[in-house]
């Protein structure tokens, strides 16, 4: 068994796996998948296209690619993400 990934990490919970996309959108163009119990470092976070409810999709650290959170429990906190968003205001 490959140990874990660096903190923050992905770990695939949904049985069907999770499909790698290039923008936080299951419109986006397909790159890949993970199967199920994958585990993966993520890089941030971004609130983006909901998901049963969820609207977290995280950005893989290894290769620049989206995941849904909705499918993917995660170890450590992950970043918010200052790429994709504006940061807010301070003060």
């Amino acid at each position: 068994m490959m140990p874990s990934p660096a903190q923050p990490f992905g770990t695939v919970v949904s049985s069907t796996g999770v499909n790698l996309r290039r923008y936080p959108s299951t419109d986006s163009s397909l790159v890949g998948n993970l199967n199920h119990g994958a585990e993966v470092g993520l890089h941030s976070k971004v609130h983006a296209q909901t998901i049963d409810g969820n609207s977290i999709w995280y950005l893989l650290r290894d290769q620049a690619v989206w995941v849904a959170a909705r499918h993917v429990d995660n170890t450590g906190e992950v970043p918010l993400s200052k790429d994709a968003q504006p940061a807010a205001p301070q003060g």
